[in-house]
């Protein structure tokens, strides 16, 4: 055994060799040890395993049972490498043993096909140049090579942007002239490579910001394949071909030039909206497509706007429907596909905000009043979600969304009904809840957090509901469940909600006292009184330095309880001390703090009880 410089023993050649000829053992369990074996030894010599890798792929894949594997641990070999030790001749050597075997195929994307490729991609990362000629080799004349080269490109500006960027116009160069030959089955291969190398350039500027990759040549080739995939292959029968085409368009939207983006609006929006007719994974790409392009028309830096509010409604009809996605059973194993959707509408909603704020303002109050239930749900959560963000623009419109919310308050449907309660809480942390408005939305929470664990017949009922309220996206055949909310999350919502304003936002106090103590009476919230008490004595907690203000308080409204009501109501709550959410314990607690209220003999019998 040798040893490396670091003093950790190497395995002789012999026996670096036969752990690559395990690579085709027919026991898996024996192929994945070798595999790790040789990269645990490649990181130490790298030129040795190379060297052995090398030697069992002469034959190819009709010699050796697993190529695949073989070019895994060898692209792995290569990135191990310094930079010292990168040989070109050795490295032209191996970047044909894997074009070779790439050519050798008309399969596509088969295991040692995508193992050969990160070898390229590897060899690229050192020799990025030596990796391309070998590649252009393979690119011109009509090769049936061609997808797997055009595919490895794409990998390689995916991996490393930086070299790939500057390297661009030669790939385009050579890529443009086969195109229009590009047969149906590889089409989605082909726009794959532009929504690829369209990320490398937009990570490249990031980077770079002042060096722009995009000359006059780049723009002419990129303005050129836009146009092919825009008016031939994003209106395809094939899905495959569609997805695909819109995915790289929506990358490709940024980089065009301003004339060319907005004669293609009239063709590229309807596109995109055609595809949330089908599944939740395409409608995520293609919100992603059109958050892109929606950023690309309206917050460039080269113009104005090139969609006015008007034109934009359509699409934002389109998308308020998509937020239901994110709002189902979380159990469902396309939740996080959702989550991100979700997400990519909430983009699409605050670009449009930032550009029309008013205008969107408006749309989405009318919208929620329409009382639809997927178009009311999904505004509400955009309201939720941009209110913080656009809270300056819509400060002068506060009482139209006051007044919204006070029209949903009725609502039966459990989605709804969440999503409101939610925005509530956000409205109050920006001071949107005075006043009466302010006791109503309070008394809303509350409410909600009255519902016990025995209303199980409304929670049946809002599975009902669930499963026959589904929405349809405008134009569509698409449906999704809205309101899938059970009972016990709704309550959980409000409770955390309600103990939030008391806690964080000063603002609030004003409003939660002494009104919380009309909640402690009425029969109706008596499943809420331990989340009210809590909140009770986080307020009396605040204020234990000024309780003759609070006293004062109390009895300057008549509407709050008299003191002997609230001492009774709550003693009689005691008599289940092993209530949900510790009630008995938020109950004495309470009392502790509301003594001051209490005449002298109440709390002398209280004093004595204790």
């Amino acid at each position: 055994m040798a040893s490396s410089s670091s003093g950790t023993p190497i395995p002789a050649p012999e026996a670096v060799q036969v752990l690559v000829s395990s690579l085709a053992d027919e026991s898996p369990i024996v192929r994945d040890a070798s595999m790790a074996s040789l990269k645990d030894v490649a990181t130490l010599n790298p030129l040795l395993v190379l060297d052995c890798c090398s030697a069992v792929s002469r034959g190819g894949r009709r010699r050796f049972g697993n190529m695949a594997g073989v070019f895994q641990v060898m692209a792995f070999g290569v990135r191990a490498l310094d930079k010292k030790d990168v040989d070109p001749f050795f490295m032209v050597k191996l970047a044909k043993i894997a074009t070779a075997e790439m050519i050798s195929s008309r399969e596509l994307n088969a295991d040692w096909q995508r193992a050969a490729a990160w070898l390229l991609v590897s060899i690229g990362s050192h020799l990025p140049d030596l990796m391309m000629e070998e590649i252009f080799l393979h690119l011109s004349g009509p090769s049936s090579a061609s997808p797997a080269m055009v595919q490895t490109l794409a990998d390689f500006a995916s991996a490393d942007a930086l070299q790939f960027t500057p390297r661009l116009k030669g790939v385009l160069s050579r890529v443009l002239p086969i195109l229009g030959n590009v047969r149906d089955i590889h089409r989605p291969i082909f726009a794959n490579a532009f929504k690829c190398w369209c990320q490398a350039v937009w990570q490249y500027s990031m980077d770079f910001p002042t060096h722009s990759p995009l000359d006059g040549d780049v723009m002419s080739f990129l303005n050129s394949a836009f146009e092919l995939l825009l008016k031939v292959w994003a209106s395809s029968r094939d899905l495959k071909i569609r997805i695909s085409s819109v995915e790289a368009l929506g990358q490709m939207v940024g980089l065009i030039t301003r004339t060319q983006l907005k004669a293609a609006l009239p063709r590229l929006v309807p596109t995109i909206l055609e595809l949330y007719k089908k599944d939740q994974d395409i409608a995520f790409l293609a919100t992603c497509s059109l958050h892109n392009l929606l950023y690309a028309t309206l917050l460039s830096e080269s113009g104005p706007p090139l969609l006015d509010f008007e034109e934009l409604t359509v699409i934002l009809s389109t998308l308020l429907p998509v937020v239901c996605i994110n709002n189902d059973s979380k159990e469902n194993s396309n939740y996080s596909v959702g989550l991100k959707t979700y997400n990519e509408v909430q983009h699409c909603f605050l670009t449009v905000g930032l550009v029309y704020p008013e205008d969107l303002y408006t749309f989405l109050l009318n919208k929620c009043r329409l009382k639809e239930e997927p178009l009311t749900f999904g505004a509400l959560y955009v309201l939720k979600h941009l209110l913080p963000r656009l809270s300056e623009a819509w400060h002068s419109k506060r009482p139209l969304l006051v007044e919204t919310v006070k029209f949903l308050l009725d609502e039966q449907n459990l989605g709804v009904r969440k999503a409101l309660s939610e925005l509530i809480v956000v409205m109050a942390s920006h001071c949107y809840l005075v006043g009466p408005s302010g006791e109503l939305f309070v008394e809303y929470l509350v409410r909600h957090c009255a519902l016990t664990d025995q209303d199980r017949s409304d929670l049946q009922r809002s599975k009902e509901v669930s499963a026959s309220g589904k929405a349809y996206f405008p134009h569509t055949r698409m449906e999704v469940k809205i309101g899938a909310v059970c009972l016990i999350e709704l309550r959980a919502i409000c409770e955390k909600g309600l103990l939030l304003l008391t806690i964080t936002i000063p603002e609030m106090e004003h409003i939660l006292w002494p009104f919380l103590l009309k909640m402690i009476i009425p029969r109706v919230y008596t499943g809420a009184i331990a989340t009210v008490c809590r909140c009770i004595s986080e307020l009396c907690r605040h204020r234990s330095l000024n309780s003759s203000a609070m006293l004062n308080e109390c009895k300057a409204r008549a509407d709050i309880p008299n003191p002997e009501e609230l001492f009774a109501r709550l003693l009689v709550l005691l008599h289940d001390p092993l209530a949900r959410d510790q009630l008995a314990t938020q109950i004495l607690t309470v009392l502790c703090y509301l003594a001051p209220l209490f005449p002298k003999n109440i709390n002398l019998f209280w004093q004595d009880e204790l």
